[in-house]
């Protein structure tokens, strides 16, 4: 086989969706790492023939791979020192960039109301639901733990896999956070390659304090330069000062996605540090606490901040200050707006006002907000909404004056939306709570379902022309549906009416999991129990048998012996 290094021909091998392609032509790789065109030459093509050769035996190796992530300690070591030389480093880092699967964790969104949940069984043998943003933890984990296997194997791959080690940290443990600062403290250039910041909620503890773990943040964040997302799952209280000003200060140019949870009276300072940061893409801001009657924000309430590039936008809790002063704020390029007033009634700001100055342009808009609003205006506001959410718990009086007003919803049809998102609803299957808080309250529950009734029938094709499907997000009602094996029989008559509607209408009736309403999980008699990692090496599987084919259409070409034992290596994995 030929041995390629620097200077010499390659081909690039997979394009950004992960399927493979071939280059135009030969192409050569610099000192850089770049690649250059090369005229087609019987010396160049012949090299890039033989360029080809190594694609399959890189799948092959990828396989192999993701395979020793899910092995035991003592058996990943058993790829030498001359078996990893075999390919060039250029060749090494691309399987390394496919095998640690991170490309989608540098996404400059975050997950929302409609991001799909997915069913798990728990040690307990139940089903259980799994939010997107655990999917999203969960991928991270099993990215770290690929990492790991890269670098344990053998000195040459941890030389070439130390750089995917600290393109993303994902924290969980307090002390892992004061590690890495002592690590990045040594190695100033560690925090060069990492783009993502992501701290999830823990219990502290093994001798960590808020004050140490608040440092180790600051320190780490002085060394991460080109830092583009920073998430943190708990409430900043104490720390928002020292973390915003070390945001503020060392990635202020890079930084595009910022989730934090702040107190009620932070504001002011919160005002202060998106001053600071015009580059945000997507924000989220989570509010703790109860606000204050009179919030003095200083200074802050004169600033007419202008954030060029915000696209998302999403509040939680208590936000009403935060809105009403964003009003008179520049953000022409907000296109998604999810506001989650959690379990509060009152004191609900102007939102109307602020859909009049920001609203012409939003294309998603989830509002899941106990008080009831006005849908027509705030439709009317926002003519481009392709997506909305809303609580079709909502009493609207003018809904009420009629018994079935269908075509009542709005002052005319929306022309653009094709998705509509419903929360709440607990009471409308009889099922969990409310099944008990019927025989507590049957007036109050009746009257809820009514009006569950009365809004499901204004979601028509009349109203909605574009009108593809109707997702029920809330993840409680889903869980209490698979409790109860489906509504309750008082209730059934509801799902089926609602079922026939959006049947006749064309219309998809979705559950939070994308699946369509009443599809519940069930077991297999012939279900494969195997862990998560189980799809992974079947897809590649397939792969590989793929590579076998290409293989066999060779002519006269020659597999190393070394390869030759990978690939049978792999036969037996199959």
């Amino acid at each position: 086989m030929v041995r390629m290094t620097r200077g010499e021909v390659r081909t690039c091998m997979h394009c950004s969706d992960g399927r493979l392609w071939r280059s135009e032509g030969p192409v050569r790789v610099t000192a850089a790492g770049r690649l250059h065109s090369l005229p087609e030459t019987p010396w160049t093509l012949s090299l890039l023939h033989a360029a080809r050769i190594y694609l399959c035996d890189l799948l092959s190796l990828l396989l192999f791979l993701l395979h020793i992530q899910h092995s035991p300690l003592e058996h990943i070591f058993t790829l030498d020192a001359g078996m990893a030389s075999i390919l060039p480093d250029e060749l090494w880092l691309e399987i390394f960039d496919l095998a640690v699967e991170d490309a989608d964790l540098f996404d400059l969104t975050l997950p929302n109301a409609f991001s799909e949940a997915s069913w798990f069984k728990t040690l307990y043998g139940d089903w259980s639901l799994r939010l997107a943003h655990e999917a999203v933890n969960n991928a991270q984990r099993r990215s770290n733990t690929t990492k790991k296997a890269i670098v344990s194997t053998c000195r040459t791959w941890r030389r070439l896999g130390h750089e995917f080690f600290y393109r993303f940290l994902f924290f969980s443990d307090p002390r892992n956070i004061q590690r890495a600062s002592t690590l990045m403290e040594r190695d100033k250039d560690l925090g060069w390659r990492t783009k993502r910041l992501h701290i999830t909620r823990y219990f502290a503890g093994g001798g960590t304090t808020m004050e140490m773990t608040q440092n180790a943040v600051v320190s780490i964040l002085r060394h991460c330069p080109n830092l583009k997302i920073f998430i943190v799952n708990w409430p900043l209280a104490n720390s928002l000062k020292a973390i915003g000003d070390a945001l503020c200060t060392h990635c202020s140019r890079t930084l595009r996605v910022l989730h934090i949870n702040i107190p009620t009276t932070s504001l002011a300072r919160l005002i202060f540090m998106l001053q600071c940061l015009p580059g945000l893409v997507t924000v989220h801001i989570g509010f703790d606490g109860t606000p204050p009657e009179q919030i003095n924000l200083g200074a802050a309430s004169d600033l007419a901040l202008t954030l060029p590039s915000l696209r998302h936008l999403s509040l939680r809790g208590p936000f009403q200050d935060f809105l009403e002063e964003s009003i008179g704020w520049t953000m022409p390029s907000l296109r998604a707006l999810a506001l989650d007033f959690v379990n509060h009634r009152d004191d609900f700001p102007d939102l109307i006002e602020f859909l009049r100055i920001h609203g012409t342009q939003l294309t998603f808009l989830d509002l899941n907000i106990i008080p009831t609003l006005d849908v027509s205006m705030i439709l009317d506001l926002c003519p481009l909404l392709a997506t909305f959410a809303f609580n079709l718990d909502w009493r609207i009086p003018i809904w009420e004056q009629h018994a079935m007003p269908a075509n009542s919803l709005m002052r005319r049809p929306h022309p653009n939306i094709t998705t509509i998102g419903l929360h709440h609803l607990l009471y409308a299957f009889g099922v969990g709570y409310a099944a008990s808080y019927d025989k507590i309250d049957p007036y109050a529950t009746q009257m809820i379902r009514r009006r569950n009734d009365i809004n499901f029938a204004a979601l028509n094709k009349r109203n909605f022309p574009r009108l593809q499907r109707i997702r029920v997000l809330n993840t409680t009602l889903l869980s209490d549906l698979e409790a109860n094996n489906g509504p309750s029989q008082q209730c059934y008559g509801r799902w089926e009416r609602w079922w026939m509607q959006c049947q006749k209408e064309g219309i998809r009736l979705e559950d939070c999991t994308g699946a369509e309403l009443g599809t519940l999980p069930m077991d297999p008699e012939d279900e494969d129990d195997e862990s998560e990692a189980s799809g992974q090496l079947t897809s590649l599987r397939e792969l590989l048998m793929e590579c076998k084919r290409m293989n066999a259409q060779r002519e006269s070409d020659v597999t190393p012996p070394a390869l030759r034992m990978i690939y049978a290596g792999n036969s037996r994995l199959s």
